[in-house]
């Protein structure tokens, strides 16, 4: 596999074509028959099936063979040497019409992210990691500089993370990890909590924010299977 500038050109393109024929025209246009509940009370779309299997395919094809997404999360081969896919970050956003809803990728080798996307199909920003810097439509971003903490706490997080965020403006999330991050890279918040999420929302979301040189409440950044669990935060250093 070649993770080179024609890599992310072409793998933008595709985005934007599968995101036109499938995402974009169903958003807030679903039938009660087209969406159901999995066990663990989230909701899932034929449209969510559709995408992945359009995105499997497609990496697949590109030389990833072991890959791990939201709706078909079958055990992995190797824990070392992985792609990650959720075909739509904010499912429930999608339902509703919210215009909030990204595709997230991350490839993880060696307990390393080498890259991660996230992709919004409403403004066709297609955001990506690689090598320690943040692209934004292939150009790369420079760092944000904040002066004020943006962001949410719920009640239940609010005593756990008081030490890390003592004053801040309020900013409800956006029901997106993904959202919440292009957000931060926009300089429109600059705090987000996570916990009991899945990997494939997690390690893009991480991918992103450890090379934004975030703090955390995480003793490190590694990219493994014993963080899903925990509580997390990540802001800016101000």
């Amino acid at each position: 596999m070649n993770i080179d500038v024609d890599f992310f050109n072409q793998t933008h393109s595709f985005f934007k074509d599968v995101s036109k024929e499938y995402l974009l025209p169903n958003i807030g246009n679903l039938k009660k028959d087209q969406i159901s509940e999995k066990s663990d009370n989230s909701l899932v779309t034929e449209y969510d099936l559709i995408i992945e299997n359009e995105l499997i395919q497609y990496f697949n094809e590109k030389g990833f063979a072991n890959i791990i997404s939201e709706e078909n999360n079958s055990d992995l081969h190797d824990y070392n040497h992985f792609l990650t896919i959720d075909p739509i970050d904010g499912t429930r956003n999608f339902i509703n019409g919210i215009n909030k809803v990204v595709i997230m990728v991350s490839f993880i080798n060696d307990n390393k992210s080498i890259f991660s996307i996230i992709y919004d199909p409403i403004q066709n920003n297609f955001y990506h990691s690689l090598d320690d810097k943040i692209f934004k439509n292939h150009k790369l971003i420079s760092a944000k500089k904040y002066y004020h903490h943006i962001g949410f706490l719920g009640s239940h997080a609010k005593d756990f993370f008081k030490n890390e965020i003592p004053e801040y403006t309020e900013k409800q999330r956006s029901r997106s990890i993904g959202y919440d991050v292009i957000e931060i890279l926009e300089g429109d918040r600059t705090f987000m909590t996570i916990y009991g999420s899945k990997i494939w929302d997690l390690f893009p979301a991480m991918s992103f924010l450890n090379n934004l040189n975030f703090n955390s409440n995480l003793d490190s950044f590694d990219f493994d299977f014993k963080i899903l669990n925990k509580k997390i935060i990540f802001y800016a250093k101000i």
